[in-house]
C-alpha cells in the first residue's frame, strides 16, 4: 500500500459500485485506513478535515485554478475570487430568495400533484431534478423549451464525466455554450429579468466578456441543477428512512428551515473539490 501511495498508483476506485451505493461510509472508511488516498478518476483525495483546511489555507501551492477554462468563481483565487464573489452574491440575499419563494412553492406543488397516487415513483427523475430545472430557469427567466435542453445535457455530461470521455465532454460543453448565447441574444437590446441583469454588470471597471457570462451562467443552471436535485434527494431519503423525525417536522412545521439545514449539514450534496 505505501508503495503504491508512493508511486501515485490507484489505491481507491470513486466510480466503484460499492463508493457509488454509499459514499459518505465509503468516505468514513477512507479517512480511517486510507486518508490521503490516488484514484485515476479523481487524482489525490483528501478524507481528513485537518488536511483539507491545509489545502484551503495554501492557495499557492493547491491553487483553484485547475483548467485553462474560465470558471467564474470557483476557478480563481484571491483576490480576483473576491471581486467576481462581489458581483454574485447580491442576486441570493434573504430579500430576493424571499422573493423568489412563491415560485419556488407553485412548482413544487406542481410537480407533487403530477405524481400523486402513482405510487411508487422515480423520484429524483420525476420531481427532483424537474423542480431544480424548472426553478433555475425562472430564476433567469428562460423559457420552458430550455427545461429538456438543460435535463438533456446535465444527463450527457454526467455520464460524459463518469466515463472519462474528453471528446464528449469537449462537444457537450460547445453546445451549452450556443444554448447560453442563445439566451444571452434575445437580451442583447436589454431585458428586465437576472439574465439582462447579469449582462448589465461590471467586474474591475469593465463589463462582463461573453465566457465569464457563459461560465457564471453554467453554474447557475447545470452546476445548480445538480446540487438543488442531489439535496432533494437528501432530504426525502432522510425523512424517509427516520419517519419519527419526518412526524416531528409535520406536527412543527416551524421547524422546517432548521431541519432542512441540518440534515444537509450531516449529508451534504457537494462532497469534493478540485485543487
Amino acid at each position: 500500500m505505501k508503495e503504491a501511495l508512493s508511486q501515485g498508483l490507484p489505491v481507491w476506485n470513486p466510480r466503484s459500485e460499492t463508493v457509488q451505493r454509499d459514499p459518505l461510509s465509503a468516505y468514513d472508511q477512507m479517512r480511517e485506513t486510507i486518508p490521503v488516498a490516488y484514484s485515476d478518476f479523481l487524482g489525490w483525495s483528501l478524507f481528513r478535515h485537518a488536511d483539507v483546511l491545509r489545502v484551503l489555507h495554501d492557495p499557492a501551492t493547491f491553487s483553484n485554478k485547475v483548467s485553462r477554462h474560465v470558471s467564474v468563481p470557483n476557478g480563481m483565487d484571491s483576490p480576483r475570487h473576491k471581486s467576481y464573489r462581489q458581483l454574485i452574491d447580491p442576486y441570493f440575499t434573504d430579500s430576493r430568495m424571499l422573493a423568489f419563494e412563491p415560485v419556488c412553492r407553485r412548482v413544487a406543488s406542481e410537480l407533487i400533484d403530477s405524481v400523486r397516487g402513482e405510487g411508487d415513483v422515480e423520484w429524483m427523475d420525476r420531481v427532483a431534478v424537474d423542480f431544480a430545472v424548472r426553478v433555475q430557469c425562472a430564476f433567469l427567466n428562460w423559457p420552458p423549451s430550455m427545461h429538456v435542453v438543460l435535463r438533456q445535457w446535465m444527463r450527457e455530461n454526467q455520464a460524459a464525466v463518469f466515463a472519462e470521455d474528453r471528446d464528449k465532454l469537449a462537444q457537450l460543453a460547445r453546445e451549452f455554450v450556443e444554448a447560453v448565447r442563445s439566451m444571452l441574444h434575445e437580451r442583447s437590446s436589454g431585458a428586465d429579468d437576472v439574465t439582462g441583469e447579469l449582462m448589465r454588470e461590471q467586474v474591475q471597471g469593465r463589463p462582463l466578456h461573453e465566457r465569464e457570462l457563459v461560465s457564471i451562467l453554467r453554474n447557475w443552471t447545470a452546476g445548480e441543477v445538480g446540487t438543488i436535485s442531489a439535496a432533494i434527494g437528501i432530504l426525502t431519503r432522510y425523512l424517509a428512512v427516520n419517519p419519527e423525525i419526518q412526524q416531528h417536522l409535520r406536527s412543527h412545521p416551524d421547524r422546517l428551515p432548521y431541519a432542512i439545514e441540518e440534515i444537509l449539514r450531516i449529508e451534504g450534496p457537494l462532497v469534493s473539490n478540485r485543487r
